[in-house]
């Protein structure tokens, strides 16, 4: 159908040499599409051949530009982690089922514009885990789980996987727990994962997108972004910039002092330790205090640790 959606119409030896069947074949796959409802009819003469309806192929190639560049644009495929290989498949094809000119605009479309969701120095995400949820998400089906929390602490729990979610390329579930109540866990803190035979019925009128911007904007009120005031070289922007959100207030050749809003004050020490000697701690006072208490800390650890 794709191919003589691309050109119509085509005769039977050339269906057959592109698809690699015998004609007989081609002829009884003919017959399923017009049994399906899809317009395929043979057209006689030396010209003729097997063709689709022309309203028919305009109907399913009416893509504006803007649509064209939506669906073509080059991008980084997020649904590989899950171990689904078929983005690319999927937009060939329907490449060939455009018009010539409206298949140049999709080539151009990649050409021109690249989408990587993956965020700097992303860990390897665990493709059996998200292999083994996208199956339960699908089936609706339990699954049991090793799961290690924020703070190292492991447990094992019986969980009702709704939906999966990537964010800057690190993937989560949204699951019901055993008690009913909605849970997000991050997967690359499952440890072990085992598909169970039971199923469940999803509640209804569950939405992923609603449930994902509200924890959203509940994570956001539980914590609001701590801020800092920091002078860094140039050659040290890349540890801050592509990560948290900065203000720049002042610039020179060597460095820039930013105002950058971290997710909380433990970040905030963390990153300003990892910058080291490349970065001038401008305040608040209470944060240039921590920073020094954190390295004091350090400074003794190592000391009784030589």
């Amino acid at each position: 159908m794709l191919l003589l959606q691309a050109r119509s119409p085509r005769n039977a030896r050339e269906l057959s040499g592109t698809l690699e069947v015998s004609m007989r074949t081609v002829y009884r796959d003919v017959e399923a599409l017009c049994a399906s409802g899809v317009p395929v009819y043979a057209e006689r003469g030396s010209s003729g051949g097997i063709a689709l309806s022309d309203g028919y192929r305009q109907a399913i190639a009416q893509f504006s530009n803007d649509e064209l560049h939506a669906l073509f644009v080059a991008a980084a495929d997020p649904l590989a982690d899950l171990g689904v290989a078929a983005h690319e498949r999927a937009l060939h094809k329907i490449k060939g089922a455009l018009p010539e000119l409206q298949r140049r605009a999709a080539e151009k479309a990649a050409e021109r514009i690249l989408l990587d969701h993956n965020r700097w120095y992303r860990t390897e995400q665990p493709g059996d885990v998200l292999a083994a949820l996208r199956r339960a998400v699908w089936d609706d089906r339990a699954v049991r789980m090793t799961y290690r929390d924020r703070n190292g602490a492991t447990t094992t729990r019986e969980i009702e996987p709704l939906g999966l979610i990537s964010k800057a390329g690190v993937w989560y579930v949204a699951a019901r727990n055993e008690n009913g109540e909605m849970r997000t866990f991050r997967a690359e803190r499952i440890a072990t994962i085992e598909e169970l035979r039971r199923r469940f019925e999803r509640p209804a009128g569950f939405d992923l997108h609603a449930y994902w911007r509200g924890s959203l904007e509940f994570n956001d009120r539980q914590t609001p972004p701590y801020e800092a005031t920091i002078q860094i070289e140039r050659e040290a922007l890349h540890n801050i910039v592509p990560y948290f959100p900065a203000e720049t207030i002042a610039e020179d050749s060597r460095a820039k002092t930013l105002r950058v809003r971290f997710p909380c004050e433990d970040a905030a020490v963390g990153h300003a330790m990892l910058l080291g000697n490349r970065a001038h701690v401008l305040g608040p006072a209470v944060f240039r205090e921590a920073v020094v208490k954190r390295a004091r800390e350090l400074l003794s650890v190592l000391e009784t640790n030589p």
